[in-house]
């Protein structure tokens, strides 16, 4: 069964949903080849790396916002699916391995994420997360074996989110956990970005780990609600 092929709809379904033309530079860093229902994400080496990313650090995690937008796409198709993350050190390019199988029976929160996917563009209100909204969007952290930090910061909520390691893989996972945090706060009515500049260089990765008082390695920032307009 796993070698039929997706049907065209099908595979519409899952392309229109991990590609988001509003994503800016690092939009389609990544490349799908499909094998029945194999899904491989590849890391596109047909364009230049940025020079402001020359690790292609941030096109890893731009590719993990995409396996996780796959898997939720999937589950709306009422397809179970599991993944592994960079595995084959001969083929370094392939960052994520996606199975999908019709069981008939897929992860109902990823199935409620991905009516989260369809709004991810409309306007949200400018208040940050409260208590509970924080748990919830730690516990989406915590899926995806990844950590949020709060920073001590007066204006819109920030928060650093890291990683046990800093290896490839650790990266294409921290992309998925990311996904699954901005869509969380999409549940919950809550605007909240992305934000990858300000951490681009490994000292500042370090700065920021630091001020979050655990140990691991800062991936990205994100931001929740919105600042107020003298403070963008």
């Amino acid at each position: 069964m796993l070698d039929e092929q997706l049907t065209t709809e099908a595979l519409g379904v899952l392309l229109d949903a991990a590609t988001d033309p509003d994503r800016g530079e690092s939009g389609r860093s990544w490349r799908l080849e499909v094998n029945g229902h194999l899904l491989d994400v590849y890391l596109d080496g047909s364009h230049p790396l940025p020079t402001a990313d020359p690790a292609a650090r941030a096109l890893r995690i731009a590719a993990g916002v995409a396996v996780f937008d796959l898997r939720c796409a999937a589950a709306s198709l009422s397809f179970d699916s599991w993944f592994s993350l960079c595995p084959y050190r001969h083929d370094p390019d392939l960052l994520a391995r996606i199975v999908i199988e019709p069981t008939g029976l897929p992860d109902q929160e990823l199935r409620k994420l991905y009516r989260a996917i369809r709004s991810r563009h409309l306007t949200r209100p400018p208040a940050g997360p409260d208590k509970a909204v924080r748990l919830a969007l730690a516990r989406a952290a915590e899926l995806e074996n990844t950590r949020l930090g709060w920073l001590p910061v007066s204006f819109a909520p920030l928060a650093v989110l890291s990683t046990d390691r800093d290896e490839r893989s650790d990266q294409v996972a921290a992309g998925i956990a990311l996904e699954r945090i901005l869509l969380t706060a999409i549940r919950y009515d809550v605007a909240a970005s992305h934000l990858p500049q300000p951490i681009r260089r490994a000292e500042l990765r370090r700065c920021a780990q630091e001020l979050t008082g655990t140990s691991g390695f800062a991936q990205t920032l994100i931001r929740f609600g919105r600042a107020p307009a003298d403070r963008l």
